[in-house]
């Protein structure tokens, strides 16, 4: 498993999720949905969110550890 972090800008807003999960695709899946959750969905389309790596050999289980949003 790694920790990513997820990013999606959309006009000012910026939003992000950190997540636990076993791929990028995994990790970018898991941001969409958090976010179309908290934030009416807000979260568009896979191609729209940038994904890196903070973080490899972390433990599992797949999980959320952050999701918000940001003015820019």
């Amino acid at each position: 498993m790694n920790k990513f972090s997820c990013t999606r800008s959309l006009s000012e807003e910026i939003y992000y999720a950190t997540v636990v999960a076993e791929s990028e695709q995994q990790a970018r899946e898991m941001a969409i949905e958090e976010t179309n959750k908290k934030f009416s969905k807000s979260g568009g389309r896979p191609r729209e969110w940038s994904i890196r790596v903070l973080e490899s050999g972390v433990d599992g289980p797949a999980r959320i550890l952050d999701c918000g949003y940001r003015e820019a």
